[in-house]
């Protein structure tokens, strides 16, 4: 295959990754997106197999991700190639660990375990974590989400990939077979009957750079009984807790909406004189826990970052709040569910110069974490999208982008851990710690390679 049509493939398959995320959001091309780069990749040498993982890598996160540039300006480029820099680093060790001798059962475990182990690194261990743009979160959330969450579906996405191109037929049908069940899972994760029996009633509330007082005149509209009410990220630019005056007015609204807890996004000022991003649940009575924010967003002056995930038991069950960002991750919101939530009440903000592809590429990932966890997720975001996803991952409400308003709605209170939570989130770091092993073992090969006498023509 000349390098034309290498590129050509390349740069097909970078294309149909990009719509299969929003806003397009043409999900089922993920299913497919990434067979051209195989073939691009399949017998390619060395420094072609760089430029192709450059190029794919560059193409994909420019594409996807092209509303940093409204953040970062210029700059936003870096980060592009910084994230590229992860698809040179699959493609190079792929390359090389590919040899003829390999099956193609092998090829393919290879090339999924590799990946997978990569994103891992990528989204959760790297200085810079960002997991957002993976073939797990370009697809819904699914029925194998509860057993092997995001990166599982990855893996198994890259896994029947390679298998499709390769030459053993058994192979390309076995590929085609873990596809289409891939699919079968999308389509019937429907939660059908099994969450109906909703009870709890909740309101989130959407607003960016409001006042206090529009706060509550909003929480004062609601209209509806209501037994949480859950403010943004950032609604106070303050430490509710040093402001008795305001606290004494948010319990009387609660009192008056008969509302047991009130979630608020403000912060907390350590002795240090550093503080954190906090989200405090309020009692009508007493403050009844708090969560400083595990993830503060990169480059930004976010707060010192919290270690702990808690549940905090209240008057309508144990409550996690990770804020925003910690739901990008695996990690946070799992630790909390594992911890004792049965439900996640999320107060989160996305700036509205963001833009509205930044606003729908974010809200995906709150509906893996439902999905992961099997736990009802309700999300009060600055300016969207705030939304009521269930525990399937699918979004029951959601509110026009940008608009200030209320979103109300029924959710319940779940205990049953799934098998993500328990085991299947060590999927991830295994797959990572193989990669890494798979990172030495290509230098070795290589530097094998280049010390064999070149043998003349």
């Amino acid at each position: 295959m000349n390098l034309p049509t290498r590129l050509a493939l390349t740069l097909a398959s970078a294309i149909l990754a990009i719509v299969s995320f929003p806003p397009l959001h043409w999900w089922w091309l993920a299913l497919m997106a990434w067979l051209p780069f195989f073939l691009a990749l399949r017998g390619a040498g060395p420094k072609t197999a760089l430029l192709i993982g450059l190029l794919h890598g560059m193409l994909l996160f420019s594409g996807t991700l092209i509303w940093l540039v409204e953040i970062f300006g210029p700059m936003a480029f870096l980060l592009h190639f910084i994230l590229a820099m992860f698809s040179v680093f699959f493609a190079m060790i792929f390359n090389t660990l590919d040899r003829p001798s390999n099956s193609a059962w092998l090829t393919g475990m290879l090339a999924g375990i590799l990946w997978a182990g990569i994103e891992y690194f990528r989204s959760e261990w790297f200085t810079l974590r960002f997991p957002w743009i993976t073939p797990g979160t370009a697809l819904p959330p699914n029925l194998l989400t509860p057993l092997i969450g995001v990166y599982g579906i990855s893996l198994l996405v890259i896994l029947a990939t390679a298998w499709l191109v390769s030459r053993n037929n058994k192979c390309r049908i076995t590929g085609v077979v873990a596809l289409i069940m891939i699919a079968l899972a999308i389509a019937f994760n429907s939660s059908g009957d099994k969450y109906q029996d909703t009870s709890l009633q909740v309101s989130a509330i959407q607003g960016e750079t409001l006042s206090f007082d529009e706060y509550m005149d909003l929480s004062a509209s609601i209209s509806k009984p209501t037994k949480a009410i859950i403010w943004p990220e950032y609604a106070l630019s303050f430490d509710l807790r040093e402001h008795p005056d305001k606290l004494a007015r948010i319990r009387e609204l609660m009192q008056e909406k008969e509302a047991e807890v009130l979630i608020v996004g403000s912060m907390t000022i350590h002795a240090d004189n550093t503080w954190s991003n906090t989200a405090i649940i309020v009692g009508q009575d007493r403050i009844l826990g708090t969560h400083n924010k595990n993830r503060p967003v990169h480059f930004f002056d976010d707060g010192e970052p919290g270690k702990e995930a808690p549940a905090w038991p209240t008057p309508i069950g144990k409550i996690a709040t990770p804020i925003c960002f910690d739901n990008d991750y695996a990690a946070v919101p799992r630790r909390a569910v594992a911890n004792g939530a049965e439900m996640l009440l999320i107060p989160s903000m996305d700036a509205e110069h963001w833009t509205t592809r930044q606003h729908l590429q974010h809200a995906e990932l709150f509906r893996h974490r439902a999905a992961e966890n099997r736990r009802w997720m309700v999300v009060a975001a600055s300016s969207g999208l705030t939304q009521i996803i269930d525990p399937s991952g699918n979004r029951r409400a959601s509110l026009p982008l940008f608009e200030p308003g209320v979103l109300h709605g029924e959710i319940r209170p779940l205990s049953t851990l799934t098998f993500y939570t328990r085991f299947g989130w060590l999927l991830g770091p295994a797959c990572a710690l193989l990669a890494g092993l798979m990172a030495l073992a290509a230098v070795v090969i290589q530097r094998r390679d280049a010390k064999r006498p070149t043998i003349p023509n």
